[in-house]
């Protein structure tokens, strides 16, 4: 059965992300000017995928009239869904009626380039009643939980932030099963494929809320055919100031094949029109700036910097590891360096904003 359906979950408030999140939702969010929704989008069309639920709240209507005016998604049939849900199954479960066949489930704020195609072609081999997205991470903490695999990619435990006397448990119990492989260093990307079944459990315990927490457990012990699809591909979910710019600096680094920043690219930036700039300006690659920017003398530019639209940097600034959001004013003699200034602020003459600060 082709999957025609897919579900983007829209609707967190992104409190860890503040103040970038304060007055705008995190799926718009940009990261190298591209709103974080977009990256989802992308990787949905790209398989072949044109009807997509949007579910939406915190500062939804931001989020409704982005996919509603947006030319770039003439071609696909999009729903936005205001959903009051208390979880990630929850939401789906409050918008099952629109939902068609087998569906995917997405979020709408993370950063990642895993093909959706090929674990559409994973979960129709295995002939999973559910497959889940992994990837392996090179530094495990305790918040990416435990998954226990089979040697055919079947998941026989799922543990979403263990308490430590799970991870304990689990330790032990599975110790010496060569037939399993132990993972404390997969992280749950976020991205699912579900059997159009999984409604009617959503539907029957309306107890079952999360994903994580509730929904995977309930269908491993019920002995539900779970999956764990594992590749290597780019994500990074962007819950803070650092991390969001981490994923900036990323993407100027030519980490997330696929995705490219918008402009023209030239000696390994990238510039949108109209740029005004001082003869004595250094812009030291990669970064990007975006259009009407105004660049003073002497002024320092990069290098992993981001300026948005109808910025303007006053003599003397240098803007390195950072990014500038709209129509904000940097003034002379200021250096911003690994921090965010969100829109419409004025920084003053002399100003040092460092360590990785967000200025609203």
């Amino acid at each position: 059965m082709a999957i025609d359906c897919a579900v983007i979950l829209a609707g967190g408030k992104g409190t860890r992300l503040r103040p970038l999140t304060s007055n705008k939702p995190k799926p718009l969010v940009p990261v190298t000017l591209t709103p974080m929704i977009d990256f989802t989008i992308k990787q949905i069309r790209d398989a072949g995928i044109k009807k997509i639920i949007v579910a939406v709240k915190y500062l939804g209507e931001q989020i409704k009239d982005y996919l509603t005016t947006s030319p770039h998604y003439d071609d696909l049939e999009i729903t936005i869904s205001d959903t009051d849900s208390i979880g990630t199954a929850d939401a789906v479960r409050k918008i099952a009626d629109s939902i068609d066949g087998d569906f995917i489930v997405s979020m709408a704020d993370i950063v990642c380039n895993l093909k959706v195609k090929d674990i559409i072609k994973f979960y129709k081999r295995t002939d999973s009643y559910a497959s889940i997205s992994l990837k392996n991470v090179n530094f495990p903490t305790k918040k990416f939980g435990v998954i226990i695999l089979d040697k055919n990619q079947n998941i026989e435990i799922f543990l979403e932030k263990p308490r430590p006397e799970e991870m304990l448990f689990t330790t032990l119990a599975f110790a010496y099963r060569s037939v399993s492989e132990f993972h404390q260093n997969l992280v749950n990307t976020g991205l699912y494929i579900f059997k159009n079944k999984v409604l009617e459990i959503l539907d029957s315990f309306k107890d079952i809320n999360d994903f994580g927490q509730e929904l995977f457990p309930y269908l491993l012990q019920e002995k539900f055919k779970l999956t764990g699809f594992v590749d290597e591909y780019y994500w990074i979910d962007c819950g803070n100031i650092r991390s969001y710019l981490w994923a900036n600096w990323d993407m100027l680094r030519g980490f997330v094949d696929g995705f490219y920043p918008p402009g023209n690219f030239d000696k390994g930036s990238w510039f949108g029109k109209n740029l005004q700039k001082s003869e004595d300006v250094r812009i030291i690659s990669p970064v990007v700036i975006g259009d009407n920017v105004i660049l003073e003398n002497g002024a320092t530019i990069g290098p992993y910097s981001v300026l948005h639209n109808d910025v303007a940097i006053q003599e003397k600034c240098r803007i390195d590891h950072s990014v500038v959001w709209e129509k904000s004013n940097i003034g002379k003699f200021s250096h911003v360096h690994n921090s965010v200034i969100c829109n419409n602020v004025n920084v003053e003459d002399n100003r040092t904003i460092i360590n990785f600060s967000a200025i609203s």
